[in-house]
């Protein structure tokens, strides 16, 4: 037992005491370890018999003037657990292989330790310098065994300190005396995808690659930032959410960016060791999240595609749950399942646009184009971390060449999309005024119909009601005015007596005989003769005089502007004389005569009951006397 702790890298004294409990796990976990260590040894004796049919033994590296050597024909690698010891490795010749069995070295996402062997001869006349260089940024950590101690030390979770060189990849510096040969141990291991590509330089070769490659990343990265910079500036002057979600997008990529190269480890973040490897996965899923919804929000989905819609919303939330993770689960679990969400949200959102192409939604065709640049790259870096396509220049940076592109062309496409809306709210702004237009001329013909309809309803109003003061104020059988008309019109004539002052006749007027004509020659006769008789009252009379029937065969005159009582009788007697003329019937002749009242006033405060009483004392007055003929109330005026 204590072998197998020894050789999993245990020591029994190293197993808490505090509780039984704790022995036991600790018992369980040296056995598993100690399994797996019975299991890799049981390979490696497997591995000696396939070593008789393949060289383990790569040729040596010649290291003469040369700028750079791809170092693949000339490597021999093993894998073992990540507890395994140097010392035991070294003693077991029959695990390594040639790297040439292996395509490129790329082990995608494994959990196992990768040990390189690089044999070296230099054939310089002078000491030289060499720089071992690893393309791939993202390797955690690579310790290089040839004799120091401790190891040389490289990767983006060593701190910058602790790093051999001061460079964004992984590189240690060798030096190699005239005639000399090394044999060079690299153990690697990473979280993430395990790509071992490796390259030999001269020293000042790898300085003047390393100046131009820094340099166009950091031209890439300042891309970025002016893009993020630009449509900052936009957002503050157009108000868009979807100008919003472009820049967090392009930030969070960037900052993706910055991880996945070296540069954030190497300048941004060079202390944090094994947090700042969280967050390449942690701004590579926030980039995920932000990216779906600034799809959703650039295509309006919910409106367009409601079915990609839901889909989107799901993939969103399965990116956003991994950016939470990315926090707290353990990295080697969170970056396949962030490899395989991307891959799957890649070709969800690639549906996606091509339904709003085929709709041909603002801005979708170019943005088709800009996500296909985009997700090709992200396919292409997916497929490579799974060993699916070898590892090269162009499959290791393809997301981040490819993004320069996505990110000018998205940006074209918002500009696109703005444009188009802009146009499309033209449009529709101009077919809102012209129904606008139609509406308020519609509205003005029904107004004016309207208008018409109520002045007709208005004058028919006018003439009814008209109509209905007539019959209330006019007698229905001679048309004069009735006793309801008479006291208005003498109200008034007595308001404009009172300012002239002048005086005002009252006469009553009293048919003789009429009961006789109602008796032998009936009614409808002696409707006739009223009607006559108003008819010659109206003749009779002045313009300024007003003349109303009371009732039976009573009749009032009212005279205005009256200078005394000598004109109120030649009116009294002048309407006496014309009424006192026969009136013809189908051949009858009926005499008629009259008994007249009069009652004159000019008093400044004049009363109406009292003056017709007046009138109508003086008429039967008359009628005492003698009948037909003109009587005053008396000599003195009211």
């Amino acid at each position: 037992m204590d072998q197998a702790l020894r050789i999993a890298g245990i020591h029994r004294a190293d197993v808490p005491r505090e509780s039984c409990n704790a022995r036991s796990a600790c018992l369980i976990a040296a056995r598993q370890r100690a399994l797996s260590m019975l299991l890799w040894l049981a390979l490696v004796c497997m591995s000696s018999v396939w070593s008789a049919a393949s060289p383990a033994e790569p040729k040596v590296l010649e290291l003469d003037e040369q700028q750079q050597i791809d170092l693949h024909r000339y490597l021999a690698y093993a894998t073992s657990p990540r507890e395994t010891r140097f010392e035991d490795l070294e003693q077991n010749s029959a695990v390594w292989r040639p790297a040439s069995s292996h395509n490129d070295l790329n082990f995608g996402y494994s959990q196992d330790a990768v040990w390189l062997k690089l044999r070296l001869r230099s054939r310089a006349d002078q000491p030289t310098s060499w720089r071992l260089h690893f393309s791939y940024s993202s390797l955690d950590r690579l310790e290089l065994y040839d004799g120091v101690e401790p190891p040389p030390l490289a990767g983006d979770t060593v701190r910058l300190s602790q790093r051999q060189a001061k460079t964004r990849d992984p590189v240690f510096h060798l030096t190699l005396a005239p005639g000399e040969e090394r044999t060079l141990h690299i153990r690697a291991i990473s979280d993430g995808s395990l790509t071992l590509s490796a390259r030999m330089w001269a020293a000042a070769d790898y300085a003047g690659f390393n100046e131009a490659s820094t340099a166009l990343i950091t031209l890439y990265l300042g891309m970025l930032l002016a893009l993020a910079a630009y449509n900052l500036l936009l957002l503050t002057v157009l108000r868009e959410r979807a100008y919003l979600l472009y820049v967090c997008f392009v930030i969070s990529f960037g900052l993706g960016a910055l991880a996945f190269t070296g540069m954030g480890a190497r300048y941004v973040w060079p202390e944090a060791g094994p947090w700042g490897n969280r967050l390449l996965p942690f701004a590579l899923c926030l980039s995920a999240t932000i990216g779906t919804l600034f799809v959703r929000q650039f295509l309006n989905t919910a409106a367009w595609l409601p079915r990609w819609d839901r889909v989107t919303h799901v993939v969103a939330w399965s990116c956003m749950l991994l950016t939470l993770a990315s926090l707290v689960f353990p990295v080697r679990w969170v970056i396949p399942a962030m490899s395989l969400v991307g891959l799957t949200g890649a070709l969800v959102m690639m549906g996606c646009l091509i339904q709003a192409a085929r709709l041909a939604i603002p801005g979708a065709r170019i943005f088709l184009l800009a996500w296909c640049v985009l997700i090709g790259g992200v396919m292409l870096l997916a497929l490579r971390n799974f060993s699916l396509l070898p590892s090269n220049l162009f499959t290791t940076y393809a997301m981040y060449l490819g993004s320069a592109l996505e990110l000018l062309l998205l940006s074209f496409a918002l500009a696109a999309r703005l444009n188009t809306l802009k146009e499309q709210t033209q449009l529709a702004q101009q077919r809102a005024l012209d129904v606008q237009s139609e509406l308020v001329e519609t509205l003005r013909q029904h107004e004016l119909e309207l208008e018409q309809r109520v002045r007709e309803r208005t004058t028919e109003l006018a003439e009814a009601n008209a109509r209905l003061e007539s019959m209330a104020m006019h007698d229905p059988l001679t048309g004069l005015a009735n006793r309801n008309s008479l006291e208005r019109h003498l109200d008034l004539a007595l308001r404009r007596t009172q300012r002239r002052h002048e005086y005002l006749a009252a006469m009553l007027v009293d048919l003789d005989g009429f009961k006789q004509i109602n008796d032998q020659l009936g009614h409808e006769t002696g409707d006739r003769v009223l009607r006559c008789i108003a008819g010659r009252l109206k003749a009779l009379a002045r313009d300024a005089d007003f003349i109303a029937r009371l009732g039976g065969d009573e009749f009032v005159l009212i005279a205005e502007g009256i200078t005394g009582r000598e004109q109120a009788h030649y009116i009294a007697e002048r309407f006496l004389d014309g009424l006192s003329m026969p009136i013809e019937l189908e051949g009858t002749s009926i005499s008629v005569g009259a008994s007249i009242g009069v009652a004159l006033t000019r008093s400044a405060e004049p009363d109406m009951a009292l003056l017709l009483r007046q009138a109508d004392m003086a008429m039967y007055t008359r009628k005492r006397s003698g009948r037909h003929g003109v009587s005053f109330f008396s000599e003195a005026v009211v």
